[in-house]
């Protein structure tokens, strides 16, 4: 969901006011990057982790990409215990009028979430490691498909296609998720919550199947023993 874009004011077009406005667009860019992960570091360390936030983004009902799987993963046990996050956590985002948990990935991505979480929770945020949209249908599609349990018979128009999905234990492609995903939020509230839980489970299995979508996540604030230590406990 991006931000909504400000008309650029006119009369920037001295040599020098370019020039400076190019060197703050740069290290607002940077501190964009370094708050999301992106940027290189050590991260936090393996040693003493417990609970990371693992945040898988995909396209909204509105074509916005958002979060739409959050999972907190209590590492210090195997498997994981796992903690199903609400994506419609009502939660604040500085600057914006957005309100959900979901919302927050857009805006700062993993570190987004995890700070919205945190807030919501009064709480320190959680390490964390996210996904992109990209990244979650290949982990999906490489791991054979993902396996939820769908609470309610489901019906979902994306725009192009129709998908019709049966209540019950379902194997989902990576383009049969996104569109579940875009159907959730009509579920009544229980059932929501029964599909959020069964993501969680669907997503650790993935990702256990398919380890190289968090040993190689560039979107995270772990280091690479911590990462690999999260893929070993699912």
């Amino acid at each position: 969901m991006a931000a909504s874009k400000q008309q650029r004011p006119r009369g920037w077009q001295h040599p020098v006011m370019v020039a400076l406005a190019a060197i703050v667009v740069i290290v607002a860019v940077a501190a964009v990057l370094a708050n999301a992960g992106v940027l290189g570091g050590d991260g936090v360390p393996a040693e003493g982790l417990t609970r990371v936030l693992i945040v898988a983004a995909s396209p909204d009902e509105n074509g916005d990409v958002v979060g739409q799987i959050i999972v907190l993963a209590d590492v210090t046990e195997k498997p994981a215990a796992l903690e199903a996050v609400s994506p419609a956590l009502p939660v604040s985002i500085p600057g914006t009028t957005y309100d959900t948990l979901a919302d927050a990935y857009p805006f700062g991505g993993g570190a987004g979430v995890a700070d919205a979480l945190a807030r919501a929770r009064d709480e320190v945020p959680h390490p964390y490691v996210a996904l992109t949209a990209e990244e979650l249908a290949g982990a999906v599609d490489a791991a054979g498909g993902i396996t939820v349990a769908l609470p309610a018979d489901m019906s979902v128009f994306d725009g192009t296609d129709l998908f019709t999905f049966e209540r019950g234990e379902q194997t989902l492609s990576a383009a049969e998720l996104q569109a579940v995903l875009k159907g959730a939020p009509y579920l009544a509230d229980a059932d929501r919550e029964r599909l959020d839980a069964s993501l969680a489970q669907g997503l650790a299995a993935v990702l256990a199947a398919d380890q190289e979508a968090l040993t190689g996540a560039t979107r995270t604030n772990l280091s690479s023993d911590a990462l690999l230590r999260v893929a070993a406990s699912l």
